[in-house]
């Protein structure tokens, strides 16, 4: 789980601390300068040792006189002490690796970038908040990971991201719950059962390219910490394209990102053809190949991203023929009672991790 904490992070008793470096891993300021005096020049040695990293690595040291046991120095600047988002969200996922190599259980970062790079706190909060639930929604043997402020103003600002604790369910009627209605959706099944607050803003005949249309008002203007993209089903009965579906999804993954918010994709259902006995009409047929062509695209996209997934597409195919099991369809797209259900329980692992992202009991101010 998250915790904001305001603080000194040189005196935490943790797996490692993050320090705030330079590609050449010397600690003459900042964040760098307060763990070096207070564990020692050793420090300094070891990481100058392990350097020069390209902006965004990170290098392993121990942690001196420090309580830590470790600490894992992120690059999130050159000699030219210049910085920005894509470097502090490099930097941040560098650390993270760095921290599941070593097994570690607990890590804590300071605010990076916002000293020298120059961001604003704000900034920081949103990259870096949205990065470490990433990489715990993705899977992670991290138990807790703290951001420790010594000032109140930055404080607040990483206290306010990660205090979201929200998440927007955007998609079509497979999210809606149709025909029945919201109350038989997936979303509501799993919001009761792990105690989640999750939005349910599936619109029926939705495609991407309308989900893209209403981010701002349905997921942005909510402040989530995590929004589950779940469409492609009703492109690919229009004959969107696989560019298209393309286009729309990484839009909201980098819009989703850029406010702070973690996405998740999900994998659109399957066709139900056993109501049509063999006979395969050409809209069907073409629909369930390009819904293949988007689901291998989105395996592939979210892997590049290390992005989590939701897989509702396997949970309601019949492993004994590889065909969707008509004991949980509707009708040749929409799941029926036991079908959502189906759903639900496939969805639940996922928004487990999730609430790994989620503050903890402790209020974070």
């Amino acid at each position: 789980m998250l915790k904001v904490i305001k603080g000194d992070i040189t005196q935490l008793a943790v797996d490692a601390i993050i320090n705030a470096a330079n590609s050449n891993m010397w600690m003459k300021a900042g964040v760098a300068a307060a763990v070096k005096r207070a564990g020692g020049a050793d420090i300094e040695e070891e990481a100058v040792t392990g350097g020069p990293v390209p902006v965004g690595g990170a290098v392993i040291t121990g942690a001196g006189l420090l309580q830590a046991r470790y600490i894992i120095h992120a690059a999130v600047m050159g000699p030219d002490l210049v910085t920005d988002e894509a470097k502090v969200c490099t930097a941040v996922r560098n650390a993270l690796r760095r921290a599941e190599e070593l097994g570690l259980k607990s890590i804590a970062f300071p605010a990076l970038g916002a000293g020298a790079g120059g961001l604003d706190f704000e900034t920081a909060a949103r990259i870096m908040v949205s990065e470490v639930r990433r990489h715990l929604a993705y899977g992670s043997i991290l138990e807790e990971v703290l951001f420790v402020l010594y000032e109140e103003e930055i404080y607040h600002a990483f206290a306010l991201i990660a205090a979201r604790d929200k998440v927007v369910c955007l998609g079509d009627s497979i999210t809606y719950g149709f025909p029945f209605g919201p109350e038989a959706s997936w979303v509501r099944i799993c919001s009761e059962k792990l105690g989640l607050k999750l939005i349910n803003r599936g619109i029926n005949g939705n495609t991407t390219r309308q989900m893209h249309r209403r981010f701002e008002k349905d997921v942005t203007a909510l402040k989530p910490a995590f929004v589950i993209i779940m469409g492609g089903s009703n492109d690919a009965w229009v004959g969107a394209g696989l560019e298209k579906f393309e286009q729309n999804i990484e839009v909201m993954v980098d819009k989703a990102f850029a406010k702070g918010i973690c996405p998740v994709l999900g994998l659109p259902v399957t066709v139900n053809f056993a109501q049509y006995n063999g006979f395969l009409p050409g809209d069907m047929a073409f629909a369930a190949g390009e819904l293949e062509s988007y689901r291998s695209w989105l395996g592939e996209f979210a892997v590049e991203r290390s992005l989590p997934v939701l897989d509702f597409y396997t949970p309601l195919i019949n492993p004994d023929d590889g065909m969707a099991n008509p004991d949980y369809f509707e009708d040749e797209n929409h799941p029926n009672r036991d079908g959502y259900r189906v759903l639900a329980g496939a969805a639940e692992p996922v928004l487990l991790k999730l609430k790994k992202g989620l503050v903890g009991t402790e209020k974070p101010f």
